[in-house]
């Protein structure tokens, strides 16, 4: 049953809207309903103002108190699951807008409790975030296109503000687009993407740059792991960045996760080499990688270390939240220095991953300029046989 303001009883006889006096709401229950749709109707795709004549402009009350499970149990919805205990609870309702209540009213089945009450959580979601943004809260976007194999992800601007807040985008997106230098498998590719990529970001640092005013950067990037890789040593890091990810698995698919326990790491060292200057990094993260799959030149000589996921097996979906990705970056940083202590002569360090777009980032972000071994990263490319070196990854391309 869905609740009209106002004492009007149903002129057609036809309505199955009941008609019950606001009074019979708690006087807080209303005005938390109001505040948490702010004041517009929430039915999916509608937002209409309730509070304003949409023709004339006049100030007034046009809003309808919607139970979503009827009062009495012979209205709409009324038998839909298990009834609330408190039918009249800010849960239960629904502020809506004259004719969004009616059609949900006379179509029931079509309109379920279930996609009723997925209307309230994603509009009311939405206000909270929207309301949270304050002054201080813009941000510069950076976006990283190409190819990876033969296709291309777009990214919406729709997506990309849904994934941002609380803060808001300070202007276009700064778009680095590769796709125009065709795919990964082309010679020269590499050596001109990486040049692109480090031209083009420093650009976004030059004096004048938007980003100087907004001072926060947001990646988001879709690329072959070592142009990521290229991508995070060129960012600096005397700016605050944000990175993000794309889950692919859902519509929100570049918004981070919240609420669920960090994701746990642990590093250890699979093979004891003969010469300490010489180290392999494997990262199994989005899949495992078998030190046997390595390339011959990774011999008897070289320490191979590895970062996995700890109590889970790796699997590509397993990024989620912001504070996983914060739990690896403690983690290399973690091993970084084990391998600055251990491995006093190591100038070079051999990359394996198989990991997601944000950690290959932060792995050339994190890097510490000028103390940090030169990352030599690799890449599995089934018809060349195994893995192949992509990019050589220096500590000193930070301007």
């Amino acid at each position: 049953m869905l609740e009209k303001s106002g004492n009007e009883t149903a002129s057609d006889g036809a309505s199955p809207v009941e008609r019950i006096r606001r009074d019979k709401l708690k006087r807080p229950v209303e005005l938390g309903l109001v505040a948490l749709a702010a004041g517009r109707c929430e039915f999916r795709g509608c937002n209409e103002f309730l509070y304003q004549h949409p023709l004339t402009g006049d100030l007034g009350n046009y809003a309808e108190n919607a139970h979503i499970v009827a009062f009495r149990e012979g209205g709409p919805r009324g038998r839909d699951g298990v009834r609330p205990k408190d039918i009249d609870s800010i849960d239960n309702l629904m502020l809506l807008c004259a004719p969004c209540h009616k059609a949900i009213d006379r179509n029931p089945k079509k309109y379920p409790r279930k996609d009723l009450e997925e209307h309230k959580r994603e509009h009311e979601a939405r206000i909270k975030r929207a309301t949270e943004i304050g002054p201080s809260m813009r941000t510069t976007v950076l976006q990283l296109r190409a190819r990876i194999g033969t296709s291309i992800c777009e990214i919406t601007r729709a997506e990309i503000t849904q994934a941002l807040l609380p803060r808001y985008p300070a202007g276009d997106a700064r778009i680095i687009d590769l796709t125009n230098l065709g795919d990964e498998k082309g010679g020269a590719f590499y050596e001109l993407a990486g040049q692109r990529i480090r031209e083009e970001v420093r650009r976004i640092y030059e004096t004048g740059s938007e980003l100087e005013q907004s001072k926060h950067l947001s990646v988001f990037a879709l690329a072959p792991i070592p142009l990521l890789v290229i991508m995070g040593s060129a960012l600096s890091n005397k700016v605050t960045t944000d990175f993000f990810q794309c889950h692919r698995d859902r519509p929100d698919r570049w918004t981070w996760n919240k609420g669920a326990a960090p994701v746990q790491y642990t590093t250890s060292l699979v093979r004891q080499g003969s010469d300490p200057r010489r180290v392999a990094l494997i990262l199994s993260l989005s899949g495992k990688i078998d030190t046997a799959r390595l390339p011959v030149t990774i011999d008897q000589t070289y320490s191979v270390y590895e970062i996995t996921t700890k109590d889970q097996l790796p699997y590509p979906g397993f990024l989620q939240q912001r504070e996983d990705l914060d739990a690896f970056r403690e983690a290399y940083r973690l091993l970084l220095a084990r391998l600055r202590h251990d491995h006093p002569g190591l100038t070079e360090l051999s990359v394996f991953p198989a990991v997601p777009a944000p950690i290959a980032i932060v792995c050339g972000h994190d890097l510490l300029p000028k103390v940090d071994p030169t990352l030599i990263v690799f890449d599995n490319v089934k018809d060349e046989g195994g893995f192949v070196t992509r990019a050589k990854v220096t500590t000193h391309e930070r301007q």
